[in-house]
């Protein structure tokens, strides 16, 4: 029998930082996260379904998952609006299911939980830095009683160490979105000066009165002011402007 994959803290800490270096973007790291879970805290004879759903603003989904099995296992507890996963991200707390044909706590769930195979449930919540967010790494087999005493210890052992890579990217991703949006925005800063600037030449009039006339048209048009400024550059033969900035 292969050998259970160790879950010392200074393995998975070395491993997920591997996957995170290795991974060419936040969504890439997140699957690939999912699958070692999976593979870490399962065995050839009892396998592993692992999704991670992060919590926001009031808003829950799977960011990853290991299989597509494992995600729609996951989408259920989204559709009944109750289930392990989402107690444990909602309230920071552990959820252990031994057996869901025993199981009361959530009738609706747990049946189609068992009919698409699973009896057995482990949630752990993932400690996030974010004040806005919450996660949670689900953990489904198709055995009962599958998590005994040290199988819970392992999971949790590992949930620590997987928040530690899940942190930070979050905090990528969000940095990202940052500096996609203050790049569009200085887009547009440009587009609207170059616009303003042949306003200004064409009628001897100041910067402030010609980006009034660029107001003013994108209200009575009812378009965006950034495409009425690329309208007026392209009208006068400037053609499409680039920004140059690091």
């Amino acid at each position: 029998m292969e050998a259970e994959k160790s879950t010392d803290p200074k393995v998975v800490s070395s491993e997920i930082q591997d996957l995170l270096l290795d991974t060419p973007d936040v969504e890439a790291f997140l699957s690939e996260l999912a699958r070692h879970s999976a593979s870490v805290l399962g065995s050839p004879d009892n396998e592993m379904l692992c999704g991670v759903t992060l919590l926001r603003h009031g808003s829950a989904g799977t960011v990853a998952s290991s299989s597509e099995r494992a995600l729609k296992l996951d989408e259920l507890q989204y559709r009944f609006a109750e289930g392990p996963c989402l107690t444990a991200c909602k309230e920071g707390i552990q959820v252990h299911i031994p057996d869901l044909e025993k199981d009361k706590a959530w009738p609706e769930y747990g049946h189609a939980a068992r009919e698409n195979g699973v009896r057995s449930i482990l949630a752990l919540p993932i400690p996030l830095v974010d004040g806005t967010s919450r996660a949670g790494l689900n953990i489904y087999s198709e055995q009962p009683n599958t998590f005994d005493e040290a199988a819970v210890q392992r999971a949790s052992d590992y949930a620590q160490q997987a928040s530690k890579g899940l942190r930070l990217a979050i905090m990528i991703a969000q940095h990202s979105e940052t500096a996609a949006n203050l790049r569009a925005a200085m887009e547009s800063r440009t587009v609207i000066d170059v616009a303003t600037g042949i306003i200004v030449a064409q009628n001897r009039c100041t910067q402030a009165e010609a980006l009034d006339v660029l107001k003013k048209a994108s209200s009575n048009r009812n378009i965006k002011l950034r495409d009425i400024a690329a309208a007026v550059v392209e009208s006068a033969g400037g053609g499409a402007i680039q920004s140059h900035f690091s």
